[in-house]
């Protein structure tokens, strides 16, 4: 059994323990059981609070945290913010930046806090006899959960790294915290906690929009492990208010007694459920990142490996959940996927897709080259691991090892083509120009074609990782049509989009253009027909903004960038002639493509 360990702040220490009943109400009201079967431990200590630094006999508990390899504190890291995303997730949203106006009667209670906090931090006395007061009422071994309000959460903080070896801590909870107050790191490093310690599960700091003792901000840049949640409680400082508040008692509640998840441990699936085109891509998206995970090697390889079971697990449980609750029949192949966080293994792999044609695959391919598979983490790929992987995937796909080397190719000589020497290398597979085609008005419709099941699913289960990584690459791969090239110009051009958006955009279309032609396939008119748009519709941007702007004007320039990247990309198609009826010039023989 988990127990609590409450943590006052100033003043009497609450006698009638108000903090207690409030807390046990709202647990129950977020549905959590109460407190009656929760060993609570609440020191109280006002009186050593407001002495003198007087009693210098006690010394200050020593730090019982030992020292981490450099490998171990990776692995604290990744599980906590394995442990945090979690959180962050079930909290919800933070209050939107809108501080409540501070007043001056204010102003002697966040005077208090800081007399005390500050003599707490400075005056060793004060700080060895809190110390050995709430350590004295603490159990040897075990789990605690930790609320601290006020100055309570700076003993907290203080307290982490003097517990006993064998205690546990599955969650802190800090609110009203002053931690963050320039004075109180003044000429002492005790509050400063820049890593995750190994016995910590996690760190949640609540403060309120009007609540002035926090100064009105969170904890971040002292304590960057923490996850500071904003709440609309107003001015009230008092501890009973915050552990009413939901995220609060939301959060203590997860501490003590688990999650509430109402995740069905084996989810049925229905093994004669064909995938359908998103499910497909999805599939495709997979195979791919786990190919490049195969051919990187060590550090590199391992980390990269983390990275996609973190967004892996995050996919499929999220795309499951939306199933579910969408009432859409789920593929086994899809749970066939599903992975977890912390259990040993190599991660599960898709079944080999066989029934693309060249044709089917092309857009889909194009957006895998140009993504960032591990999106939101970053880990740069070396070109040759690409390669291989593309190689591996079209194999796999029953495509032939030749397309994914003519995909390369194309790859490259789209990037060169768009951008000046060398400058196309910072841009490709970080996967920047998908994200504006999905964030714009063109959106749904033509991700998601009319009647197909489980598409709406799908895109809610990946919007949650950008639409720049491998969720705008593969939901893009669908938007790329004859009949959506005005939309995609427009989407394009507009301010929202940024001029690397669009040239990495350019990049896909061309870079299909030229698979096709490499492969022998039809062109699609509307790649030719949407690079025509933007640059039709960037043209009559520039000659209205140019009519009063500086001539060297941000917003003018942008512009001007993205009409260049269309027009690098149709000048490439003019001379290589992917476009018919494009060139009066006849062809010589079979010349080798311009790369």
């Amino acid at each position: 059994m988990v127990s609590l360990l409450y943590l006052h702040g100033v003043g009497n220490g609450d006698p009638r323990d108000a903090w207690r009943r409030a807390l046990d109400k709202s647990l129950q009201d977020a549905g959590y059981p109460g407190l009656d079967d929760v060993e609570v431990i609440a020191p109280k200590y006002p009186d050593v609070l407001r002495t003198d630094d007087g009693d210098k006999t006690i010394k200050i508990p020593p730090v019982t945290t030992p020292r981490l390899s450099a490998a171990d504190q990776r692995d604290v890291r990744r599980r906590v913010e394995r442990a945090t995303a979690d959180l962050e997730t079930i909290l919800g949203e933070p209050v939107p930046a809108s501080p409540v106006g501070v007043t001056d009667s204010f102003a002697p209670i966040v005077l208090r806090v800081l007399r005390q906090a500050h003599n707490y931090v400075t005056k060793p006395g004060i700080r060895a006899r809190t110390l050995r007061i709430v350590l004295d009422e603490l159990p040897e071994e075990g789990e605690i959960v930790i609320v601290g309000h006020s100055l309570g959460s700076i003993i907290a903080i203080d307290l982490l790294r003097r517990l006993p070896p064998k205690l546990t801590v599955t969650g802190l909870v800090t609110i009203g915290s002053p931690a963050a107050h320039p004075n109180l790191h003044e000429d002492s490093d005790r509050l400063e906690m820049k890593a995750p310690v190994d016995h910590v599960g996690w760190w949640v700091n609540v403060w309120s929009n009007g609540d002035a003792v926090t100064g009105l901000r969170g904890i971040w840049r002292h304590f960057p492990w923490a996850l500071d949640l904003q709440v609309g409680l107003g001015l009230d400082h008092r501890t009973t208010t915050y552990l009413r508040s939901k995220p609060v008692a939301t959060a203590i509640g997860r501490g003590l007694f688990g999650s509430l998840s109402k995740e069905v441990a084996v989810v049925e699936g229905t093994p004669d459920v064909s995938l359908n085109s998103l499910e497909v891509r999805l599939a495709l998206w997979l195979a791919y990142a786990q190919f490049l995970r195969d051919h990187l090697k060590g550090a590199t390889q391992e980390r990269f490996g983390a990275a996609l079971r973190v967004v892996q697990h995050e996919v499929l449980e999220r795309l499951i959940e939306n199933y579910q609750t969408d009432d859409v029949r789920i593929p086994q192949q899809l749970l066939d996927l599903r992975v977890s966080l912390d259990a040993p293994g190599d991660l599960p792999r898709p079944k080999p897709l066989t029934q693309l044609s060249k044709e089917e695959a092309v857009l889909a391919l194009v957006a895998l080259a140009t993504a960032n598979p591990v999106r939101p983490y970053e880990i740069d790929v070396p070109d040759d691991v690409r390669r291989q992987a593309f190689h591996d995937l079209t194999v796999w796909m029953g495509l032939g090892g030749g397309l994914g080397e003519n995909l390369h190719i194309a790859m490259q000589s789209a990037s060169k083509a768009v951008y000046p020497v060398d400058q196309w290398k910072l841009w490709v597979g970080i996967g920047i120009g998908a994200a504006v085609l999905v964030a714009g008005p063109i959106g749904l419709a033509l991700a998601t074609p009319a009647g197909l099941a489980g598409g709406a699913a799908i895109i809610g289960a990946l919007s949650a990782f950008g639409p720049g990584g491998m969720v705008g690459g593969l939901v893009t791969a669908g938007a790329i049509t004859t009949t959506g090239a005005g939309t995609i110009a427009a989407t394009l051009v507009s301010s929202s989009s940024t001029a690397e958006d669009v040239e990495v955009t350019v990049i896909q279309l061309l870079t299909a253009a030229i698979l096709r032609s490499r492969e022998g396939l039809e062109q699609d008119l509307g790649v030719w027909l949407a690079m025509s748009e933007i640059q039709r519709q960037t043209g009559r941007e520039v000659a209205r903004l140019a009519a009063y702007s500086d001539d060297k004007a941000p917003g003018v320039e942008a512009l001007r960038r993205k009409a260049r990247a269309a027009e690098r990309a149709m000048a490439y198609m003019v001379k290589n002639r992917l476009v018919e009826g494009l060139t009066d010039e006849e062809p010589k023989g079979d010349e080798p493509f311009e790369e």
